[in-house]
């Protein structure tokens, strides 16, 4: 095993001087990853919290601020998966796509678009008659195995995730029912995801916009393009498919970027059985050397297998 290079006690020095995982990696000369996965286990085991405050962080052409990410993308390949809704047993067919096309097309970045955790059991809606759900601990325990599976995959990519509504819900279960654990490692879903980047949106390159919900209903991703002015990625609502806008500023598009899931798996008892318009499968854009999106294209589970450009994945 590699020793650290430095003490826990100079690690908390450098956190509280510089503020930023970011900093204190260039000072140390590890990874961004090694240095958030170390503050997490100081912070368990001395039971701290090593706060961020430096802003804005500037990680090659990432700049962080409260609850929004942005970024340049120039000759730049970005995966983006949402709605994984992540349940013990076997990978999806999508999630199992989505790994091979990371390993494949060594994307700049990967994007979870919201609602990797579902949070069944710390729902507001009453239990479903007949209907067992799996516990807290087994959902962080698939969800962290399947992240890791990206992040390996990925290998050097930027990770990004967007709050889903799903998301948040271990945040909101705490702050309602044990208040007094606040600000205590463990108390959000992210505390458990060191070396992810979170926020609310990413806007890349002043024209596209990630985000994990806006409009909701059949014409949602229209609403959403030209209202927004900008190409613009969601997820929410698991239909899998891209609309295209043009008006005197150019064209752009507007992307759902369906589900990771089964779109008929047990996270979703609560349809009763009734049919759903949505598709499990992923996004992929592709910025050109002038950091314009070039058309959105997605890969679909159709059946048992994926497909993406015409072939199976």
């Amino acid at each position: 095993m590699t020793l650290p290079r430095v003490s826990e006690e100079e690690f908390i020095a450098l956190f509280q001087k510089h503020g930023s995982p970011e900093e204190v990696a260039k000072a140390i000369g590890v990874s961004d990853r090694s240095v958030y996965q170390r503050r997490n286990r100081i912070e368990q085991t001395r039971g701290i919290k090593l706060h961020s405050f430096a802003a804005p962080q500037m990680t090659n052409s990432v700049e962080i601020r409260k609850n929004a990410i942005h970024a340049e993308a120039r000759n730049q390949v970005w995966l983006i998966a949402s709605d994984a809704h992540y349940w013990p047993g076997e990978a999806t067919v999508a999630h199992k796509a989505f790994i091979k096309l990371c390993k494949a097309m060594k994307p700049h970045a990967v994007v979870m678009n919201g609602d990797v955790f579902d949070g069944a059991r710390i729902s507001r809606h009453d239990p479903l008659y007949r209907n067992e759900t799996p516990t807290v601990k087994q959902e962080l325990e698939v969800c962290q195995d399947r992240l890791g599976e990206i992040e390996k995959a990925a290998h050097n990519a930027k990770l990004f995730w967007t709050y889903g509504n799903h998301d948040t819900r271990l945040w909101r279960y705490m702050k309602i029912n044990a208040p007094e654990m606040e600000g205590t490692m463990g108390a959000d879903l992210f505390d458990f995801f060191p070396g992810w980047h979170f926020g609310y949106t990413i806007h890349i390159n002043q024209n596209t916009v990630i985000k994990h919900r806006w409009h909701n209903g059949i014409h949602a991703i229209y609403n959403n393009v030209v209202k927004s002015g900008r190409s613009i990625v969601t997820g929410h609502l698991h239909r899998l498919q891209v609309s295209a806008w043009g008006d005197y500023n150019g064209r752009r598009y507007g992307v759902d970027t369906g589900t990771l899931a089964e779109p008929y798996g047990d996270q979703f008892a609560y349809l009763e059985g009734n049919p759903v318009p949505w598709a499990s499968g992923f996004a992929v854009l592709t910025f050109d050397s002038k950091g314009m999106l070039l058309p959105p294209e997605l890969c679909e589970v159709i059946g048992d297998t994926a497909y993406f450009r015409g072939k199976a994945v």
